[in-house]
């Protein structure tokens, strides 16, 4: 079946919702909804929580400006809505925040069950504060294309949906003269390094993941 790359919508949250949950289910949400806070579920459904909470900060964000973007497995039959099967969220230059933002949401705690570990979630929003400021200095991201968050649904692998995504958000940084900037776990770093990134600091390890800071450089044009 077809693959389509367009802008996301409102509509799309739940989806991205539920595709992050599966694509993070082994590393951040193993940390962010810990078992032992599973019984403190409203739902009843700890899994259920974290894609509402996922989804709600998705479009929170869509509100505030964030290019995001979806890539739709698309049926012949279908009506133009098809399946989502990967996202991604960039944040500009011009909505300029602490990279810590990128991960906790700043102001969403009202979005936040109570099966949600805030703890962990600080602990992870530290480190990518840490390693962005380690990287490009306290402002350096603030002029450039920062990658929030992308996500593939794992029964999607090998598609090159992953590709579409980023190459898509890389072409529109180039045209407004902007580099790229990325944490990379190291299943994704193979990929990011072949659309031209490259790592800018010393990897981290947390948990069961190792991270990567990563910056792409906008091409320079060559007068002819």
């Amino acid at each position: 079946m077809p693959l389509f790359l367009r802008p996301a919508r409102e509509d799309d949250s739940v989806q991205i919702g539920w595709i992050g949950l599966k694509a993070f289910r082994d590393d951040v949400s193993r940390s962010a909804f810990p078992p032992h806070l599973h019984h403190k579920s409203k739902s009843g459904d700890p899994a259920l929580d974290e894609v509402r909470w996922r989804a709600a900060r998705n479009r929170k964000r869509m509100r505030e400006g964030m290019p995001t973007y979806v890539v739709v497995d698309m049926p012949e039959s279908e009506d133009g809505n098809g399946q989502v099967v990967g996202f991604i969220q960039w944040e500009l230059p011009s909505q300029t925040r602490p990279p810590s933002a990128h991960v906790n949401g700043g102001d969403e705690e009202d979005l936040s069950p109570p099966s949600l570990d805030q703890e962990q979630l600080r602990e992870i929003s530290k480190l990518i504060h840490d390693m962005t400021t380690s990287a490009l200095g306290a402002d350096g991201y603030s002029n450039m294309w920062y990658l929030s968050s992308i996500a593939v649904d794992p029964s999607q692998h090998r598609r090159g949906i992953g590709r579409m995504l980023v190459q898509h958000g890389l072409d529109q940084a180039a045209k407004a003269g902007k580099d790229a900037f990325l944490i990379a776990t190291e299943e994704g770093r193979g990929l990011y390094s072949v659309l031209g990134f490259h790592n800018v600091g010393e990897p981290v390890a947390r948990g069961h993941s190792v991270y990567n800071p990563m910056l792409w450089r906008v091409p320079s044009i060559n007068p002819t």
